[in-house]
């Protein structure tokens, strides 16, 4: 039964091939003429790779700097320069919903997304070519001033902790040498390994002198106290040198007109439009026609399939 309603179609439809025929010819005409009302779009392109970005968290630089394209601080940015508001025809003040369709808009013309590469690549579409290409590459140069300012203000506060440690640490080390001077001065010891050996041979001798006999009970009791500072005061210094390293280099970064951004590829001047794709139009409408008038077909002629 099954393959006699088969047959049955295919019979129907046969004898209404030429009016498929036509159908479709219509539709791929039709379409064909309407793609040349629909407004040309030209895509420039650009292919960025992050640089010099810190890692801060479980993302990649990668990751980073596509957070930093789409931040709705360069969009507005650009909004503004560009006056896309007006150029898009969207009213923003007394229109409701503005905002959001502004962002549809520009989502639309404006693509982001990152490679296999761990590069990101930008495509922004206008019917003017010099004009796509002039807001991707103002899309760059302002997400890498973003990026610039955001990083110069945590260097700031990197550089204030580092000054406070910087001046506590060697605030602690005068301290420390302070005491160990007290210490000496007391005892009149200048150095305690060597003048410990040399009094103790001559203690052994029993020629200590009353300045020698203070000096070796100076040295019996402060010489662990003086070893404990001496060792205070090394590890002071090597917490200073490493902090004084990393403060050299935020100082550096802090001064360096440093960028985030390196170009694979700069953006392009587009030659050939990107929209409409004419065939996948035609295509996609003479496909759409042929199902329909298929379908009509077997509606009317529903009593002979059966």
């Amino acid at each position: 039964m099954d393959s006699l309603n088969s047959l049955n179609i295919v019979a129907v439809i046969s004898k209404r091939i030429k009016t498929l025929a036509v159908l479709v010819f219509a539709a791929a005409v039709i379409s064909f003429g309407f793609s040349f009302l629909l407004k040309e779009k030209y895509k420039s392109t650009a292919v960025v790779y992050p640089v010099n970005m810190y890692q801060n968290s479980e993302e990649s630089n990668s990751e980073q700097l596509l957070q930093y394209l789409l931040s709705e601080d360069v969009k507005d940015e650009l909004a503004r320069e560009f006056n896309l508001y007006e150029k898009y025809g969207i009213d923003t003040v007394s229109r409701k919903g503005g905002r959001a369709l502004f962002s549809y808009v520009y989502q639309e013309n404006v693509s982001i997304s990152p490679t296999l590469y761990e590069s990101i690549e930008i495509a922004v579409k206008d019917g003017d070519p010099a004009f796509a290409q002039k807001l991707n590459a103002r899309l760059i140069v302002l997400t890498n001033q973003l990026i610039q300012r955001n990083k110069m203000h945590v260097i700031q506060q990197y550089l204030g902790n580092a000054r406070t440690v910087l001046k506590a640490t060697d605030h602690e080390m005068d301290s420390l040498d302070n005491e160990i001077k007290k210490i000496k001065n007391e005892y009149n010891i200048i150095d305690g390994k060597q003048q410990a050996k040399y009094l103790s041979k001559e203690a052994i001798k029993g020629n200590l002198s009353e300045t020698q006999l203070k000096q070796s009970q100076g040295l019996k009791k402060n010489g662990e106290a003086l070893k404990i500072l001496s060792g205070k005061i090394k590890a002071n210094l090597r917490g200073y040198g490493e902090m004084k390293v990393a403060y050299d280099k935020y100082l550096m970064d802090a001064q360096g007109n440093v960028d985030f951004i390196l170009y694979v590829s700069k953006p392009s001047l587009p030659d050939k439009r990107c929209y409409p794709v004419r065939w996948i139009i035609v295509l996609v409408s003479s496909m759409s026609a042929l199902l329909l008038g298929i379908v009509v077909i077997l509606i009317k002629n529903r009593e002979k399939i059966v």
